[in-house]
């Protein structure tokens, strides 16, 4: 049997789907929830009802999936191992220094380079005292008489998993019905964008009927949603190449404060600018690794299209 748990979060999302499976007299339990005491109270009114997991699988690192993490210690936590090994990156000195220099040559303001860094310890806070096991893509977790195969889906995350069981797909954030998932450049060497559309490819070709998201209801026609959002992100590329065209050559900064947000620049909040600034990198890597565009990179890192 399949229980939905839904834990509160603020924002538009409104909340977040944690999917609590029973085979028997085991469980297993997708994502955990936002390390908040709201979450925590209601997580437990289910987990009373319902019975406490064997086993937890978490879909990616963001808070509002693996927040509540170290409430399972007791349990088996599996996640994917590309993610882990982003998670362990995101924690170290390496990290902070090689992003706030790439962010800082691309033209992006202190000020603003320093807000988007304030909060990133809350993870060690989430993850204290955790032991996590790894999976890769094609894993079976089995639970009683059932069982559930990974589905690698880079993108969102560079370790984001699926989950096929039975006739159905629990996603995580990787397709959403009424909202775009963010796609951001976590890592210098990666291509999100390209690794994006091709999980998104490879989920539609999938033997399942129902899709199971994080945010949002259940639902069948997530093929057709699959379309949809491989075309936000052709648009997205046009944008950013015209604006490229526009000014002969533009640094990051320009490029994603040109770019129509679904609120002016200077009106969106210091998350949603972090949001915003990680989309504009993934395409700008996207459009860079098929040769559309090249970066100049003196002591400034500038764009400009391909002759």
């Amino acid at each position: 049997m399949i229980f939905s748990l839904k834990l509160p979060m603020q924002g538009p999302l409104k909340y977040v789907n944690a999917y609590l499976i029973k085979d028997g007299k085991e469980s297993l339990l997708i994502d955990t929830g936002l390390p908040t005491q709201e979450d925590i109270m209601v997580l437990n009114n289910y987990l009373r009802e319902y019975g406490y997991p064997d086993l937890v699988v978490i879909t990616h690192y963001h808070p509002d999936h693996m927040g509540l993490v170290r409430l399972f210690k007791d349990s088996k936590i599996l996640i994917h191992e590309r993610e882990l090994s982003y998670l362990n990156y995101l924690l170290s000195d390496e990290y902070e220094r090689e992003m706030k220099a790439f962010f800082s040559a691309n033209g992006f303001p202190h000020e603003l380079i320093q807000k988007l860094f304030r909060n990133r310890n809350r993870f060690h806070d989430i993850i204290e005292g955790v032991t996590f096991n790894t999976v890769r893509d094609g894993d079976i977790i089995k639970i009683a008489d059932k069982q559930l195969k990974v589905i690698w889906t880079p993108g969102h995350t560079m370790g984001h998993i699926c989950l096929t069981y039975e006739d159905v797909i629990f996603c995580g954030d990787h397709i959403l019905q009424d909202v775009t998932p963010n796609v951001s450049l976590l890592k210098l060497d990666d291509n999100p964008l390209k690794g994006y559309l091709e999980s998104l490819d490879r989920v539609k070709n999938l033997d399942v009927e129902q899709l199971y998201p994080a945010h949002g209801e259940p639902f069948k026609e997530f093929r057709l949603r699959i379309e949809e959002i491989k075309n936000h992100h052709k648009q997205r590329l046009s944008e950013i190449l015209r604006i490229i065209k526009a000014k002969g050559r533009a640094n990051a900064y320009e490029i994603a404060t040109g770019i129509s947000w679904y609120k002016k620049w200077d009106d969106l909040s210091t998350f949603d600018k972090q949001l915003a600034i990680g989309e504009t990198l993934a395409h700008i890597k996207y459009l860079i690794e098929e040769g559309t565009i090249k970066e100049i990179n003196s002591n400034s890192i500038y764009y400009t299209i391909s002759s």
